[in-house]
């Protein structure tokens, strides 16, 4: 028990274990398997920094700094499943298509309907064409 007090004591205003640092910690296993095969000097002193920044991140006091940095990775990650998502919703209506503005870039959900329309932006009120080959 004394030794898991001086160890709360110790991690106490320090960073400790985020999405950043497990990701990090990934890599570097996933590189680890690789040099099993390669035995490159090279890949493992890649793992070694990683495993150090990783480590670093754990102990930082800088706590303002590194949530900024697992915040960034955090977006970069679920933003890239949130598109994924996006893009299977999408394939999945049938009834509808989806096109960009050309002059404004908003995505309009219009009906499917076979051939030539012409369509207005609620957003900045252009007009532009659409051809729609299946319906």
């Amino acid at each position: 028990m004394n030794f898991r007090y001086k160890l709360m004591q110790f991690m106490s205003g320090r960073n400790g274990l985020d999405n950043l640092f497990y990701a990090l910690f990934a890599v570097a296993a996933l590189i680890s398997i690789i040099n099993c095969f390669v035995n490159s000097f090279i890949l493992q002193f890649i793992i070694w920094i990683i495993l150090g920044y990783a480590f670093f991140r754990v102990l930082s006091r800088n706590l303002e700094a590194r949530r900024r940095e697992n915040q960034t990775f955090n977006r970069m990650i679920f933003g890239l499943k949130e598109k994924r998502n996006i893009r299977r919703q999408r394939k999945a209506d049938y009834t509808h298509i989806y096109k960009k503005c050309p002059s404004c870039r908003a995505v309009l959900r219009l009906p499917r309907r076979k051939g030539k329309h012409t369509t207005v932006c609620p957003k900045c009120n252009k007009k532009f064409k659409v051809h729609v080959f299946k319906a």
